[in-house]
């Protein structure tokens, strides 16, 4: 596993964390980004925050449990093996169950940036957006 792959990993599990401290931490200094500056309130945006840390979540979960992949990986060997034996059969599983398991991994992270785009709000985004950009002294 290459470091940056680490790096990003931590950046995803970290992120709810990250932006919820630096609210906590700021939110009595002069100015601080305001959530009702961005006509949202503090619900919503920890509601959000929590929303959206769940999904990336999912998609590390997914790399970690390697049940459902591994299942569409040997599942073509088992069903061809019925229909005779030899090389050529045994490459043909697994050849399919590799295109099934890229296949999992594409729709599952479809499926994430669909939820993502769709509880996506600007205004919460935005306001997410200036907390991080606000330089902490």
């Amino acid at each position: 596993m290459s470091i940056l792959h680490t790096i990003e990993q931590r950046a995803v599990l970290d992120w709810e964390h990250a932006v919820s401290g630096k609210i906590e931490r700021n939110k009595q200094k002069e100015g601080f980004p305001k959530a009702e500056g961005f006509g949202v309130t503090d619900a919503e945006v920890s509601d959000y925050i929590y929303d959206k840390q769940r999904i990336l979540d999912r998609g590390e979960e997914r790399r970690k449990n390697l049940i459902v992949p591994g299942i569409l990986l040997v599942m073509p060997i088992i069903v061809l093996s019925a229909f005779g034996n030899g090389v050529s059969l045994l490459l043909a599983g697994v050849a399919a169950g590799i295109v099934l398991m890229v296949a999992y991994f594409i729709i599952m992270r479809a499926i994430d940036d669909g939820m993502l785009k769709k509880m996506a709000d600007e205004r919460i985004e935005k306001y997410i957006r200036a907390v991080m950009d606000f330089e902490e002294k």
